[in-house]
């Protein structure tokens, strides 16, 4: 597993992943993004922004994005977020590898304090997920999103630079 920085270049994969249902029911978006949108959206990354595709070895092949958002330089913390888009790959241990190479960074070369996410209460596969890498539940935001006309349960979860340094 590989993480380059997200370019223009893989516009049509981010687009084609984020219309895939099973990727989309996860997501808080109300529809995915047209290609004028997207492209729009690469030009906020940067300072409070940074996203990386996942390539997935020896290929090289773009299986997902993964990143960190809100970065917050003053307070060092920011949000962590990931999509594995390519069915094929899920359940490989590809996003167990490149979480830990995104916190290794965010501790590391970021020297952040506290990396949070949010994800839906019934994600059972990502809770797991979230769980493995040591991230700890924070609370539930109640009915936060209203996905398909139906309210759901958002959970928030966080680690700390701390508790990263003393995973194996």
């Amino acid at each position: 597993m590989e993480l380059i920085p997200l370019a223009e270049e893989h516009t049509e994969c981010v687009l084609r992943w984020r219309a895939d249902p099973e990727v989309a029911r996860w997501l808080c978006s109300p529809a995915p993004p047209s290609r004028e949108e997207h492209l729009a959206w690469l030009k906020t990354l940067g300072e409070k922004r940074i996203e990386f595709v996942i390539l997935a070895l020896p290929e090289r092949v773009p299986v997902g994005t993964i990143g960190l958002s809100q970065i917050d330089r003053c307070h060092r913390n920011a949000e962590y977020g990931i999509l594995i888009g390519e069915s094929a790959y899920r359940g490989r241990g590809i996003a167990l590898a490149a979480s830990g190479r995104i916190l290794d960074f965010a501790f590391g070369r970021l020297a952040l304090h506290r990396v949070f996410l949010r994800v839906m209460a019934h994600n059972e596969a990502a809770l797991r997920l979230y769980d493995r890498i040591g991230f700890v539940r924070e609370g539930v935001m109640r009915e936060q999103v209203i996905i398909g006309g139906v309210p759901r349960d958002i959970v928030v979860m966080g680690i700390l630079e701390s508790e990263w340094a003393r995973q194996p």
